[in-house]
């Protein structure tokens, strides 16, 4: 079976490159990007089996990330899930009413994280 791929934007650095090692090392294949454009770009190229995005990142924020994803013939179908530090509902309601597959709150546990990827990639 191919190995799925799974893009991760974040800015945090520390945490881009914890998350990108859990993942790789529960099979994924992974990429990593720290601003919205690389982000895209790399979508655009790779055609990852899901994205995961933090919204306040540089250069284009991650709600300009689903947009652009989802504009795009080519990568529209993509799963998409926020992984944000704000709680607020309002933030919540945002994320969901915005396109995205999923929103979920850091910190996050990596089993509950694994655990989410398996249920969207219906693994």
């Amino acid at each position: 079976m191919k190995k799925r791929t799974i893009l991760f934007v974040e800015d945090n650095l520390a945490i881009l490159e914890n998350t990108l090692e859990i993942l790789e090392l529960d099979g994924y294949e992974v990429l990593g990007a720290d601003n919205g454009e690389k982000g895209v770009q790399m979508a655009l190229e790779h055609l990852p089996d899901l994205i995961i995005s933090d919204i306040q990142i540089p250069v284009i924020d991650g709600y300009e990330v689903l947009n652009l994803v989802k504009k795009n013939p080519s990568t529209a179908d993509i799963p998409f899930v926020f992984l944000s530090a704000s709680a607020q509902r309002e933030d919540i309601e945002k994320g969901k009413m915005s396109g995205a597959t999923a929103y979920l709150t850091k910190p996050i546990l990596a089993a509950d994280l694994k655990r989410i990827i398996a249920n969207i990639l219906e693994e």
